[in-house]
């Protein structure tokens, strides 16, 4: 896939709206993981190559706005 060999360590990753997810940490499969220090504490996400919009010289623009998944304790 062409979005693959475009994405780079140390990228920006912003969804629709313009919220920055993170940084790019490298690529796994079909998923763009995010380094530990971008956005989210001290947790690896990760991003489906397939949400990817676009691709400029240092950012990567998702389809679709960012909702993180929620889940509630287990009673």
């Amino acid at each position: 896939m062409f979005h693959e060999m475009r994405i780079r360590p140390h990228m920006e990753v912003v969804d629709s709206t313009g919220q920055r997810l993170g940084t790019v940490n490298g690529i796994f499969d079909d998923l763009i993981l995010l380094a530990r220090s971008g956005g989210f504490g001290d947790l690896h996400h990760c991003v489906a190559i397939d949400r990817v919009e676009s691709i400029d010289e240092i950012r990567v623009c998702l389809k679709q706005p960012f909702y993180p998944e929620r889940r509630s304790k287990p009673r």
